[in-house]
C-alpha cells in the first residue's frame, strides 16, 4: 500500500465494494467467520448491506473501512460495529466482521479500523463495554485485540466446522 489510508464510514455507494471483500474474506479465511458464501446474507441479497451501514451518519450500526489510496485502489480493510438494541443490553456493543485483504496487511490496517470501532462504540451514549469473538485460530488477531485491551472471557469449543475440521471460538470484552 502506498499514501496514507484514511478510516472512514462505509455507505450505500460500497455496496459491490463491500460484497467483493466480503466474499474475499469469506474464502480467504473461512475459519474466521460464522457465514459461509452459500448462506452470508449480503452476499445473496446485496441490498441487506443498508442494514449493516444504518444512516451512514456514525450511528449505529456502521462499517468502518480502509480504501487503498494507491494504484489499484479498493476497499483493504473493514470493521462493522454495532450498538445491542434490547433494552437491558444497550450498553454493549460488539465488533464483528474484522477483515484485512492479504496485500494490505503488516501495515496497521486491522489496528485502525478496529481502533475506529471503539471509538465510535464510545461515542455512543450509555455504550460501556464492545464484545467481539474471534477465531482460536487467530493467533495474530487475538494478540491485536489483547494489545487494544480486550480481556478473554470465555471459549466456545468446537463453535463452528470447516471442511471437516472443527475450530473454537474465543470471545473477548473491553470495558470503555
Amino acid at each position: 500500500m502506498s499514501g496514507e489510508a484514511h478510516v472512514r464510514d462505509l455507505t450505500l455507494a460500497d455496496t459491490d465494494a463491500y460484497v467483493s471483500l466480503r466474499r474475499e474474506m469469506l474464502e480467504d479465511t473461512p475459519w474466521s467467520f460464522l457465514a459461509a458464501p452459500d448462506d452470508d446474507l449480503v452476499l445473496l441479497h446485496p441490498e441487506r448491506f443498508a442494514e449493516r451501514v444504518g444512516t451512514g451518519a456514525g450511528e449505529p450500526p456502521c462499517i468502518l473501512g480502509v480504501d487503498d489510496p494507491g494504484p489499484g485502489a479498493g476497499l483493504v480493510a473493514v470493521a462493522g460495529v454495532y450498538r445491542q438494541t434490547r433494552t437491558k443490553v444497550q450498553h454493549r456493543a460488539g465488533i464483528w466482521g474484522v477483515y484485512t485483504t492479504p496485500r494490505a496487511r503488516r501495515a496497521g490496517l486491522a489496528r485502525r479500523v478496529v481502533q475506529a470501532a471503539i471509538e465510535r462504540a464510545r461515542s455512543w451514549p450509555g455504550v460501556e463495554w464492545v464484545a467481539l469473538s474471534v477465531s482460536g485460530d487467530a493467533p495474530g488477531a487475538i494478540a491485536l485485540y489483547e494489545s487494544l485491551g480486550f480481556e478473554r472471557w470465555g471459549l466456545e469449543p468446537e463453535a463452528m466446522q470447516v471442511d471437516g475440521v472443527r475450530r473454537d471460538e474465543l470471545h473477548m470484552a473491553l470495558r470503555l
